[in-house]
């Protein structure tokens, strides 16, 4: 497991509208503060277009007051498409975790941190729905970083998915999420 290496730990959730990097960083806000008693500031930015178009989500976990809005040396990133990818590379520091959706972003540069590149939407399409990317990015995320512990997580993600198919969709993506890492 990587440890934090600050008194807070940051995350940017970067991919193209639509794949649902807002709802992402609100799950790991909703864990964070609801069920660990955490500080949490989020931001989002995303272009006019309602799909297709960049998106960026900062969400940054304290134990105490957070003062500032947008991560600076971010501990995690995770990149769901190529056109973020090229967008926030730049932001990528020797020790940020990197997860890569190698079905979506080409040529990375694994020299940036320590670059992961994973099957996400194989891996969702494979439990059933594309919808399960971010579920099972979390899980694998929380799993290798400690950031916010794997119940606070399971909770978060349950309460906002309480009803229908899609939450036996994301438990089986909470569990595999878990298990890469």
């Amino acid at each position: 497991m990587l440890q934090k290496r600050r008194e807070q730990f940051e995350i940017i959730i970067a991919g193209v509208g639509g794949q649902g990097n807002v709802s992402c960083g609100i799950i790991i806000g909703e864990a964070a503060s609801c069920y660990e008693g955490k500080f949490v500031t989020m931001t989002s930015t995303y272009g006019t277009e309602a799909r297709g178009t960049f998106t960026r989500t900062d969400v940054l976990i304290g134990d105490n007051f957070i003062d500032f809005y947008e991560c600076k040396k971010p501990d995690a990133m995770l990149i769901l498409h190529n056109k973020a990818y090229l967008k926030i590379k730049n932001q990528i520091t020797p020790d940020t975790l990197v997860v890569v959706n190698q079905n979506e972003v080409e040529q990375v540069d694994t020299s940036l941190g320590h670059t992961l590149s994973l099957p996400l939407s194989d891996l969702a399409f494979k439990i059933g729905s594309l919808q399960v990317i971010n579920t099972i990015s979390l899980a694998f995320m929380v799993q290798k970083t400690g950031f916010i512990k794997r119940i606070s997580l399971e909770k978060a993600v349950l309460d906002k998915y309480a009803q229908g198919k899609i939450t036996e969709l994301n438990r089986k993506a909470l569990e595999l999420g878990f298990n890469l890492a």
